[in-house]
Parts: structure tokens; sequence; C-alpha cells
């Protein structure tokens, strides 16, 4: 009986994996084809199942001219994705007592002497600054960083020189009134989560989150070396280029700056180590989801991006697929879509290394598509 038992099991088992196996290679040809049709230099691809199996799939070139072909392992710059780490950590720190969503930034900032010149200075609290409903806008694309950036590509910015570009700035609604999506907010969080911890964020964060998730491929984005990153491919000159020479790597190292992004996203990696993160974090084994939950999902209507937004989440509903959560990403030379399907609990994450107007259009409508072929192949 027992014999007969395991070899049901074994059979069972066997049908499976070959079924998973013809999955896999369907979405590797439907890869290919997508790349081919879209024309994207290269392609990563990651879905991670409902037991957990991590699926990773590669396309098209990681560098055309030196013709070396994408895979797996190659990193690509996040963009803002970086941002869901920052959100890990501040979750953390209110869990531990160390910080309250409620608290106004100015308890931790208002003794700088710049702090009275940010955007409703006396309103905002951190509630305000992770969901970008604080009323600060962008430094990343006001010209006079622009220039100043492409100025020194090997400047070091330090969070107040970025801020500096705001002060000042009319904010276009009452704090909690309104949302505009900005990367000033999160530097503002860096800034609080260093003077809470006393350390800096990128080794606090491989502390608190990385480390202990076994997220292994993020690295930081304040070098201008970072292994077997995939070349990222823009026109130079175009509005998405942020006056970035091109091509983003000259014999493996980055002619331009990425430093100043930090916590606004600030790390590049392998395409996987993206959704694992991402399943970790939704799962609750990032912070204590089950007290925070309520208000980690509590959303912001976020027209702007055409979603809502949370405290460093964005909320998706796609008719006939349902509702995601997780975050997308953009630097010059990279885009990244990544999230999480609470129906079937499972992730999907795909990134490009492209940012030209063409790719950039077709992008999102291939991930859905990819994402539309697993869930209907899942529940056949």
């Amino acid at each position: 009986m027992k014999k007969h038992y395991l070899l049901s099991l074994l059979f069972a088992f066997t049908l499976f994996t070959f079924a998973q196996a013809q999955t896999d290679q369907a979405i590797q040809v439907a890869l290919d084809s997508i790349r081919e049709a879209s024309d994207f230099p290269g392609v990563v691809f990651t879905y991670i199942d409902s037991e957990g199996g991590v699926h990773a799939f590669a396309s098209g070139m990681a560098d055309k001219e030196q013709q070396v072909p994408m895979t797996t392992e190659h990193k690509l710059h996040g963009g803002s994705t970086g941002k869901t780490v920052v959100s890990a950590v501040v979750m953390q720190l209110i869990s531990e007592g160390k910080l309250a969503l409620d608290d106004t930034v100015s308890k931790y900032l208002g003794n700088y002497d710049w702090y009275s010149r940010l955007a409703n200075a006396t309103d905002i609290t951190i509630r305000h600054l992770l969901q970008h409903t604080s009323g600060i806008v962008r430094y990343e694309f006001k010209e006079e960083f622009l220039e100043d950036l492409a100025a020194n590509p090997s400047r070091t910015w330090k969070p107040e020189e970025l801020l500096a570009y705001v002060l000042d700035d009319e904010p276009p609604f009452e704090a909690g009134k309104g949302f505009t999506y900005a990367d000033t907010n999160y530097i503002l969080l860096g800034m609080i989560i260093e003077q809470l911890t006393e350390n800096t964020f990128y080794a606090e964060a491989e502390e608190r989150v990385l480390k202990p998730l076994e997220i292994t491929s993020f690295s930081p984005t304040n070098t201008k070396v970072i292994s077997n990153m995939a070349q990222g491919y823009y026109t130079e000159g175009s509005e998405y280029a942020l006056g970035f020479k091109a091509p983003f790597l000259v014999d493996g190292k980055a002619q331009n700056n990425m430093q100043f992004e930090w916590t606004g996203g600030g790390y590049a990696y392998e395409n996987a180590d993206y959704a694992r993160l991402l399943k970790s974090i939704y799962e609750g084994e990032a912070f204590d989801m089950e007290a925070l939950e309520e208000e980690f999902f509590n959303y912001a209507n976020a027209a702007e991006i055409g979603g809502m937004y949370g405290l460093g989440v964005i909320k998706y509903e796609f008719p006939g697929l349902g509702t995601f959560t997780g975050h997308s990403g953009f630097f010059p030379g990279y885009n990244t879509a990544g999230f999480y399907h609470p129906d079937t609990k499972q992730v999907f994450t795909m990134q490009i290394n492209s940012t030209e107007t063409p790719h950039l259009q077709r992008f999102f409508g291939n991930y859905l598509g990819l994402v539309r072929m697993i869930l209907a192949d899942k529940s056949n």
C-alpha cells in the first residue's frame, strides 16, 4: 500500500514538473517574441508562483555593441523600485516605536536652517512623505538641477544639496490634500532613517531588510561600477535622458551620475531578487504586516500615475486580472515593473535596458500580456 502511495506521489510530481516545464518554455517563447516585436535591446522577466517557485527568464542583449546576451544574472537599474526598501525600513522603525506615521517631519529635521523653506514645512508628516501627499515637488526634473548634474557627473550629492532645488517653492496643495509623486519625499525619509539609526541608509537597509530576507544582488548605486550590469540605452538629448551622455556604460563604468538618486531609488539588482523582495514584504516577512497592514495599504488617489499610492506601494486594478500591488521604476536606460497579485500570491517583475520612447510605450502592455498568460494558464 505504501509503495503504491509513493508511486502515485511520484507520478503526480512528474506530471506537475512536466506541466511546469511546458509553461516555462511557453513563457520563454513569448518573451522572445515580445522582445523581437518591440525591438527591446534586452528584457528580463520573473514570476514567483503560489508555492514560492522562482521562474526567471531573459531575452535579447545586455550589450548590443559587445554582443553580450542578456541573462537572469545581469543587474539592471531599478529606479524608483528602491522606495520599497526605504518603506520597509520605515515600517520597521514604526513597529519598534522609534517613529510614528503622524509625527511631523519638523520633529526630526526642524533644526536645519533650511527646513522652514520647504513646502508645507509645519504640517507635513511621515505618512505624507511615504505617500507623496506632502505637497513637496520633484527636485530631479528641475532644469537647474539637471544642468548641475550634467556639468559634474562625478559629484557626490548630499541630501541637503538636492533639497536646495525645491526650497521656497509654492506647494500645489495643502499637506494631505493631494498627490504629486516626488523623490524629494524619500530623500527626507532617508535623512530621518540615518538620524534615528545613526547609520548610513544603505548599511541599515542591508542589515534590516536585504540580509534577513536573503536578497543578495541588490547593489547600491552610489558608485559608477556595478558588477555584471547590463548596458542601458536611451536617446541622448531626449526628455527621458536627464541630460545624460550615451552610452550609459563605457568599459563597464557609468559615465553619468547614479549616486544622486539615493533613497528615491538607489539600487541595481538581478530581476528575480526584486520579485523575491516583493513577495517577502507583502507576505509579512519584512516587518509586522499584521499590525501595520491597514495603514500600509491605505491608499491616496494617484491619478498622476494611473493608480493608487499607499506607504511606498502602488495599487493598480486591471480588468479581468484584479488587484496588483508593487512598484515601478525608471532611470535613464532602464525601466521596471514589479507587482504582487494578492488573489494568487504570485509576483511578476519585468525590466528592459532601454528608455527610448517607443520601448517605454510598449513596455507595460507587454508586461501585462505575460501576466495574463500566466494567470490564464494557472486557472486551467
